[in-house]
């Protein structure tokens, strides 16, 4: 039996044409609800007396204000730092004719507050905040309390930029709650990085 001539012909490749990825549909992710849309979420739950729904859209309500009030004051105290720059400047200048005079050698510096909302103002020149007697008060079940001759504001003004706690400046932990034992909280975590009680 006779074998088969083998071509002399060169094997032409075969060309084969890249296959396009089908294109990926990406998921976009719902836009958050606004408060707006919570409260419509919230008027529907009642009516149909949802009341576990009602409970969880008052979280996500009360979650969403306290977002908006914490950015709300994070924007006023930036605009206040930039106004500390000018009262600085004229405190200063109000103060250097006596310092230039030597009445304040013996002083270790000028401390100075005036708190609008307590009407306080104060002024020392020792690092030390004199400390008065202790007086009864009715925080922490009745215990003593004392008072120091610096106001929270002076020292907010201090370390108000410094982190406190989950993330927290001490002036926006300040401002997110007007409550008297949260705030008595704040006031002691700054007496204590002041120095002033241990």
């Amino acid at each position: 039996m006779a074998e088969p001539k083998k071509s002399t012909q060169p094997v032409q490749p075969v060309k084969v044409e890249p296959v396009a990825a089908a294109p990926v549909a990406v998921a976009t992710p719902p836009a958050p609800a606004t408060e707006t849309d919570l409260m419509t979420q919230m008027t529907a739950a009642v009516k149909s007396g949802d009341y576990k729904s009602v409970a969880k859209i008052a979280m996500e309500i009360t979650k969403l204000q306290k977002a908006k009030e914490a950015t709300e004051n994070e924007a006023r105290l930036k605009a206040l730092v930039a106004l500390e720059v000018d009262i600085k400047a004229i405190i200063i200048t109000a103060l250097k004719p006596i310092i230039n005079s030597g009445k304040l050698d013996k002083a270790d510096g000028v401390w100075f507050s005036y708190d609008f909302g307590e009407k306080l103002e104060t002024i020392r020149l020792s690092k030390t905040a004199t400390k008065s007697k202790s007086t009864t008060g009715t925080t922490g079940g009745g215990g003593t309390g004392k008072k120091f001759a610096v106001s929270t504001s002076d020292l907010l003004a201090k370390y108000g930029a410094e982190v406190y706690k989950d993330n927290l400046t001490f002036s926006t932990a300040f401002e997110s709650n007007t409550d008297k034992n949260w705030r008595y909280g704040i006031r002691e975590a700054l007496l204590k990085k002041d120095g002033i009680i241990s």
